[in-house]
């Protein structure tokens, strides 16, 4: 498998989007299953008009192809088709320099495997504190080491959403580096809260408000916003201040993320089966809708 991806990965970066934007309307008309839960997700966020349906469906497969592209070239080969607005250099830039504790919230907008990436070639060069990031296993064994081993590079550490890789991102951040997770990925039973995910309620990951308040980080959404042939960092600072109540705090940590991604709502994986209860959690709370 690692073979043929890197095989892949060879591929210019333009054709691999191309490709994806292809293979994922293809996808998106062929697969009932898969299309109805995207438009049931975008009809439910007030995305009715027919002319999205097929863009999401397109970024989706430029998202697949990318993610190959960006763990399988050389960090300097990406940095080439990576750039950071001014804003999000700055934030990102102070905080990494700062010494504090870092909570990096990345959704699953545009292509949100580049950021890490882009931190670890370069503000981990400038100060030495690399990024540990928190991804789920997939269930099938063969692409198990594919994706973990893929995402490790000087300067990143991925660890699974296990109590093990639990323990290293709390040990990480006590030795001066950061935390990077995807905010709206449905964590196990035990792991998470209900709360409002656009007028819905979502089984929502409490780990990166519940690290943040434990260490006071600095909070920074950031993500990759797709072009035609790479990808420009964006972030904003997260700084309402953290409750304390997990309730709250999950919920308004989604009210961020709905925000995030109204500004681009073709380049959201709204194919992620976002609301589904996961195995043995409780069902959702009366008022978890609000």
């Amino acid at each position: 498998m690692h073979r043929l991806l890197t095989l892949v990965a060879k591929l210019p970066l333009s054709f691999l989007q191309l490709f994806g934007a292809f293979i994922g309307e293809l996808v998106f008309w062929l697969a009932p299953g898969y299309r109805r839960r995207t438009r049931a997700n975008l009809c439910a966020a007030g995305y009715t008009h027919k002319s999205i349906f097929a863009r999401v469906g397109r970024n989706a497969g430029r998202q697949a192809m990318e993610s190959i592209w960006v763990w399988y070239r050389p960090v300097e080969t990406v940095l080439k088709h990576v750039h950071a607005d001014e804003k999000a250099e700055k934030l990102i830039g102070d905080a990494m320099r700062s010494g504090r504790p870092i909570v990096f919230m990345t959704p699953h907008v545009g292509c949100f495997e580049v950021l890490p990436v882009w931190l670890a070639g370069t503000l981990y060069k400038e100060t030495g504190r690399r990024i540990t990031i928190l991804y789920r296993p997939p269930r099938k064994k063969i692409l198990r080491a594919v994706v973990g081993d893929a995402r490790q590079a000087p300067g990143i550490e991925a660890v699974p959403t296990t109590l093990i890789g639990v323990k290293r991102i709390i040990r990480s951040l006590r030795e001066g580096n950061t935390f990077g997770a995807l905010p709206d990925q449905v964590p196990s039973k035990g792991e998470g809260v209900w709360a409002s995910f656009f007028g819905r309620p979502a089984y929502t990951m409490t780990l990166p408000v519940k690290v943040a308040h434990q260490f006071d980080a600095i909070r920074i959404f950031a993500w990759g916003v797709r072009g035609d042939d790479g990808w420009k960092v964006e972030a904003e600072e997260w700084t309402d201040p953290l409750t304390g109540d997990i309730h709250e705090d999950a919920l308004a940590m989604n009210r961020m993320i709905e925000r995030i991604i109204r500004r681009m709502p073709e380049q959201y994986a709204w194919s992620y089966n976002r609301y589904k209860r996961p195995r043995g959690a409780p069902p959702p709370e009366e008022g978890a809708h609000r």
